[in-house]
């Protein structure tokens, strides 16, 4: 149990983790991704307000005082003009040294053709704005703008993944500091219901003799039959605690052995058939022959007699109690279904929480504890199985369980 809240804990935190550091990454990617988009956006307004050329740095007004001296020197652009009938009047490549004319040509075709008024083609951005007649083609060098962004999502990346590594290291070091408490509490817990299931014994077998020994002298009485069946009733209960804290203290180590499942189910079922019967239920079973378990068979008919005497206490007047088992791959399937009041559709899993029942089953004459249940669960995560509750219909319960 421990082991899964510490998995559970890691699995969380690392799943914060990664989504914290992906979600500042990707804001800040898209951050400089527009800045660096604007910054060139500005340059090509300049260029189309000024017909084409990029003026000196006296001439600039105001609103793109923010662009440096150097600005006009390291931008490298060319342009190209087309007529209504998108055929090309003027290229001027003066600003450019690694574009000619001709490429400067292939490179307008190829942008007109694609419909677009902005956009890139390979590492320059480009706009067409028409003017008159005629349309202005504005070709921008983005290679120095796009390397940067490459450079800074490769090492946003590279620092997401060494940030979200050494994490995952501190996390596991320190997640058995952050559970210790836990499991202390849960061991001292486990050690006092075993210390007091044991303490209780006495006692109650006292309380038992004396009972008896009243009866002998006085008769029985609706009291001393009412003390006899408390004590019983509180002897279960301690055999249960006592049990369940026995079961998890087991964890990994279990009697591991081959036995016939099918015959376990099977026999285990048997003795269930007459107590059903004494209370107008029945029980059907559906059991594939031949399926073989390896694991703890004690344990596994524990597991079903629980099954079976829950499925009894808590279902309807003259209902069916259903148990099959079938074989799928490599797993073995055993389902235990019956009748029930009315009861919240879906899933069911906290029905496995100690000491919990359904307020319709909140009565003395069910019997129960609402420790049954804990009990097979925890057989259940012995075997490295998995246990599940629900209702389709809110009318009835299906308990599945895959070994």
């Amino acid at each position: 149990m421990i082991e899964k809240l510490r998995r559970k804990f890691i699995l969380i935190t690392m799943g914060s983790v990664i989504l914290v550091l992906t979600s500042i990454m990707v804001a800040l990617n898209i951050f400089i991704h527009i800045k660096v988009n604007n910054n060139i956006d500005k340059i090509i307004d300049v260029i189309i307000e000024n017909k084409g050329i990029f003026p000196d740095f006296k001439e600039l007004n105001d609103e793109v005082s923010n662009f440096s001296i150097e600005t006009s020197y390291r931008t490298r652009y060319f342009t190209v003009v087309v007529d209504s009938n998108n055929n090309i009047v003027d290229i001027n490549t003066g600003k450019i040294a690694a574009i000619s004319s001709e490429d400067g040509k292939e490179l307008a075709i190829e942008v007109i053709e694609g419909n677009k008024t902005t956009g890139y083609v390979g590492i320059y951005k480009y706009r067409i704005v028409e003017e008159n007649e005629e349309s202005l083609i504005v070709f921008i060098d983005s290679s120095n703008e796009l390397e940067t962004l490459q450079v800074f999502y490769m090492y946003s990346i590279i620092i997401s993944i060494i940030g979200t590594i050494s994490v995952i290291l501190l996390v596991v070091i320190f997640s058995k500091k952050v559970v210790q408490p836990v499991a202390q509490s849960l061991e001292k817990q486990k050690q006092f219901i075993t210390d007091a299931g044991h303490e209780l014994k006495t006692p109650l077998a006292i309380i038992n003799a004396n009972t008896e020994v009243i009866e002998m002298e006085n008769g029985d009485s609706e009291w001393t039959t009412s003390i006899r069946n408390q004590v019983n009733r509180l002897s279960d209960l301690t055999m249960s605690l006592v049990s369940l804290a026995r079961m998890e203290e087991k964890s990994n180590s279990v009697m591991v052995t081959d036995f016939s499942l099918s015959d376990a189910i099977d026999e285990s079922s048997k003795p269930f058939y007459s107590l059903a019967k004494s209370q107008g239920k029945k029980i059907t079973t559906d059991i594939e022959s031949n399926i073989t378990y390896k694991g703890d068979e004690k344990s596994i008919r524990q597991l079903i007699s629980i099954l079976l005497d829950n499925a009894i206490k808590y279902s309807t007047d003259n209902s069916e109690i259903e148990i099959t088992l079938k074989k799928r791959g490599r797993q073995s399937i055993i389902s235990v279904s019956n009748k029930t009041k009315d009861i919240k559709k879906g899933n069911l899993d906290i029905l496995f929480d100690r000491f919990y029942r359904t307020d319709s089953s909140r009565n003395s004459k069910t019997g129960g504890f609402g420790i049954g249940l804990s009990i097979a669960k925890s057989i259940v995560d012995v075997h490295k199985g998995n246990i599940t509750a629900k209702s389709v219909d809110g009318k009835s319960i299906i308990i599945g369980i895959t070994l």
